[in-house]
């Protein structure tokens, strides 16, 4: 782990938390920098929010209220209101049919800022007292599956999971997913008696690091199931070892055996490729780092990437990751059983120091 330590104190890093366990031998690293060693800080875990809410969405599947390619149109009426931009670039109502796996994959035609130039020049900055996620969800940019875009199709997706269920996010998670899992730190609201884990978030500037917000987040109505959890990495690490055991933990199965295989599975029509149009490459939300360029040639599955190639380097071929806006980062490996948490808490996101230390701490898991 001597290369570990040398690549923080040669970074600009503040601080960092890395937990990474081979569940075939259960041999565990941990490694933290100014952060507590036992794993339960509370984090901003931003788009690590996305899987969670995807297994809640693919509950509602296995229960039969709702098929994966049935449209959502009449179930949500209000997704079905949101404009498209046509061929023209005109804003134009759609009857076009939107569909769980069109909010899984990212081909229902919303984007977010960092990935779409013509979404915030159509949207502008969010009114006053609106919230900037719900805000971003009120334009597609195109009809549901002809592309992919990154964007709050999965904030759309928790949307639906609530009116199918007939509860809130936060209390669904707790009655079918964080709850029986035991992920008694993972919540939309932490409890008051949680708060104290909670730590900060900055914005980073080269080594400078400027407190971004309040620590103890807002009391909302909105839950954001594509960015909104707060998190333990050992709550995160129950969740995720749920997925490589197939998604059964002791007496709870949270989802059938088939429908965790079907997440590892390449989901996207075989001319839709993940792209990151050239804005993200230059957005003030997005550093300098290479989880982008890293993503050419993967593929999508149900509620994250799926890495398509063998090298040395790279984790290999099958794994499923993906990553949250503050940096932090996840490998999930049901082959060779292997996850590898990262976190930090600043943005911008793709930090080159942060994204590096997510990859050779990863490198090192592997070696378990």
């Amino acid at each position: 782990m001597e290369i570990i330590d040398k690549i923080f104190n040669e970074s600009e890093l503040n601080s960092a938390f890395m937990l990474g366990v081979n569940l075939q031998n259960n041999r565990k690293l941990t490694k933290s920098y100014n952060y507590s060693s036992d794993g339960n800080d509370i984090f901003r875990i931003a788009s690590m929010t996305k899987v969670i809410t995807t297994v809640a969405a693919l509950q509602q599947v296995e229960s039969g209220l709702i098929g994966i390619n049935e449209p959502l149109n009449n179930i949500v009426p209000e997704l079905a209101d949101v404009p498209c931009i046509n061929k023209e670039g005109s804003k134009t109502r759609s009857n076009a049919d939107i569909t769980m796996k069109h909010l899984i994959t990212h081909t229902a035609g919303f984007g977010y800022f960092f990935t779409s130039d013509e979404l915030e020049n159509y949207l502008g900055k969010a009114p006053f007292g609106k919230d900037l996620i719900q805000h971003q969800m009120s334009l597609r940019l195109f009809e549901p599956g002809e592309s992919f875009r990154y964007g709050t199709n999965i904030d759309w997706l928790g949307k639906a999971v609530e009116t199918l269920s007939g509860k809130n996010l936060e209390q669904y998670f707790r009655d079918h997913i964080t709850g029986p899992l035991g992920m008694d730190s993972t919540w939309f609201i932490p409890p008051e008696h949680l708060k104290h884990r909670i730590v900060n978030y900055y914005h980073k500037d080269k080594d400078t690091y400027t407190v971004a917000g309040e620590r103890i987040p807002k009391i909302s109505n909105f839950f954001s199931g594509g960015g909104g959890l707060l998190s333990s990495p050992n709550d995160y690490l129950k969740f995720l070892t749920c997925l490589v055991n197939g998604g059964k933990n002791e007496d709870f199965l949270m989802l059938q055996e088939q429908t965790v295989r079907s997440m590892y599975e390449d989901q996207l029509e075989k001319n839709i490729n993940i792209k990151f149009p050239k804005i993200s490459f230059n957005h003030p939300w997005i550093g300098k780092g290479n989880f982008i360029s890293d993503l050419e040639g993967c593929r999508w599955g149900y509620g994250w990437a799926l890495e398509t190639r063998n090298n040395d380097y790279l984790r290999p071929k099958g794994a499923a990751f993906w990553a949250g806006l503050y940096n932090s980062y996840f490998t999930i490996d049901p082959l060779k059983q292997v996850i590898v948490l990262y976190f930090s808490q600043f943005f911008p996101f793709n930090d080159k120091y942060a994204y590096t230390m997510y990859r050779n701490f990863e490198n090192e898991v592997y070696k378990l």
